[in-house]
């Protein structure tokens, strides 16, 4: 019997009102407004959110008037973005797969990979992920990439952090293992007096390492940001809003 990966099982329970947390206003439209300029989105462009969760950023492109699709495993989440849509009488479309393989080629103008969702596999596995955008990409399509690296992670890097959503604590414990290049992070969860644990585990990279992985995975010109005003990157920046684009004469 193979051996289940970490996040098959991680998004669940009470992980899922730290998850709902991050679905307000005030985080979503931000982000939404980006993803739309740095896509350089057309109106009525189709735009894959991979892996897309509960869709709250999938919806908020559909409230712009673009046509989302959304790919994750985990088959909880896409009940709820489902339902979610319906109930706001949204036109989208979410599919259950592995990121690495999606389903669908030469179709979007633009992609995106939001909330630290990068790095969930070994190199080939993380690998295969871009390779696999890119050919879901028509091409000149862009892919936008959000999350840590090692220029933004480890300036501040703290072996422990609490994180408070509604009536959720998480206690979470980091580790970075120099051998392989991941940060393990072990989480205690405490909801309503009970206590819930969970583990994660993720590859960070340098950004020339991204870089690096990108043009592999084919794509011809990454830009990298450091915020979502546009700003340069540089080391200690909050986040990396990484930035490639699939050539206009690609297959």
């Amino acid at each position: 019997m193979s051996r289940k990966e970490w996040w098959e099982s991680f998004f669940r329970g009470a992980w899922l009102d730290v998850q709902k947390g991050r679905d307000t206003a005030e985080i979503v439209d931000p982000a939404a407004g980006f993803i739309e300029l740095a896509l350089a989105l057309e109106p009525d462009a189709r735009v894959l959110d991979v892996p897309c969760g509960e869709g709250r950023l999938s919806r908020a492109m559909a409230r712009k008037g673009f046509r989302p699709s959304g790919l994750d495993i985990t088959a909880s989440l896409l009940t709820q973005a489902r339902k979610q849509a319906k109930a706001e009488k949204l036109d989208m479309e979410f599919k259950q797969g592995d990121m690495r393989r999606i389903p669908w080629r030469n179709r979007f103008q633009g992609a995106f990979c939001w909330w630290g969702s990068f790095g969930y596999f070994d190199d080939a596995g993380n690998l295969a992920f871009l390779k696999s955008v890119h050919r879901s990409l028509k091409p000149g399509g862009r892919f936008l990439l959000d999350g840590h690296c090692a220029e933004t992670l480890f300036p501040s890097f703290d072996e422990r952090q609490w994180v408070e959503e509604g009536n959720t604590t998480a206690l979470l414990g980091n580790h970075y293992d120099a051998s392989t290049g991941r940060v393990e992070m072990d989480w205690t969860l405490i909801k309503n007096g009970r206590r819930s644990r969970r583990h994660s585990s993720i590859r960070i990279y340098t950004l020339k390492e991204l870089s690096e992985l990108a043009w592999e995975a084919g794509f011809s010109e990454v830009h990298a940001f450091g915020g979502l005003s546009g700003e340069a990157f540089e080391l200690g920046a909050p986040r990396l809003l990484l930035l490639a684009e699939k050539a206009r004469n690609a297959r």
